[in-house]
Parts: structure tokens; C-alpha cells; sequence
């Protein structure tokens, strides 16, 4: 073989090495990361008198089945308007799951809310119900 034959093989040589310690190194950062997402959060603790303090438009967390959520920026958002208020500092399981008040009377539209509204609600959940 001649010098140009060599050297063009070591640079490939070179470049396939890199190239593959790169993919590596990538693929392990993306393994680590997906691993951090993965991990499950520290669960915070909440009473119920905790929860009840938090019962404003600008301060609003609600209990539902069982655990506590901060509805405070989703609010402006909420497209049932005002209604969202109920929840404020309450248990409101009833009110998310059936749309009704406590006392069985209905909210908005009295169907269930859909799958993307429960999936919005998880992003927003910050801790658990102590139960005593």
C-alpha cells in the first residue's frame, strides 16, 4: 500500500473511533437523564387545614381523590371559567370526577372531565392527603 492508502484508512479508522465513543457518550447521557425523569419525586404531605388555606384565585390548591394539587396558574386557563373557584382550599373530588357540588347539584356541563383534563391535573399535583 502506499503513503495515501494508509493515511486515508488511519483517518478513517480515526473518525469511526470518534464517532463511535460520541454515540456513546450521548447515549449514556440520555440513559442518565431518562433515568432522572424516570426516578419517582419526593411526595409532600399535606392536611387538610393545610390544603383549606389556599382558597383564593391567587392561591388556590384543592384535594382530589386524595391528592393535593396547586391550581393557581392553571385558573386563568380553565376553559369552564369561574367554575374552577369551587375547588379552591376544597375536597373536590366530586366536583372533577362527576362535575357536581357535593350535594349532587351539576357544574358546567355535568360530564365527566376527559382524559387530557386529568393528564393537565397530574402535572399540576404537588403532594398527598395525610389522612388521619
Amino acid at each position: 500500500m502506499n503513503r495515501k492508502t494508509v493515511a486515508l484508512l488511519a483517518t478513517i479508522l480515526i473518525l469511526s473511533i470518534a464517532i463511535v465513543i460520541g454515540v456513546s457518550a450521548g447515549l449514556n447521557r440520555q440513559d442518565q437523564e431518562t433515568t432522572q425523569q424516570d426516578a419517582p419525586q419526593p411526595t409532600k404531605t399535606f392536611t387538610a387545614e393545610e390544603v383549606a388555606s389556599h382558597n383564593s384565585k391567587n392561591d388556590c390548591w384543592t384535594i382530589i381523590s386524595g391528592q393535593v394539587y396547586d391550581l393557581t396558574e392553571y385558573i386563568n386557563r380553565h376553559p369552564g371559567s369561574d367554575e374552577i373557584l369551587r375547588a379552591c382550599g376544597a375536597e373536590a373530588t366530586t366536583l372533577f370526577d362527576a362535575r357536581q357540588t357535593t350535594d349532587g347539584k351539576p357544574v358546567g356541563s355535568g360530564a365527566p372531565h376527559s382524559q387530557a383534563a386529568r393528564e393537565q391535573l397530574d402535572r399540576l399535583k404537588i403532594g398527598t392527603l395525610i389522612t388521619n
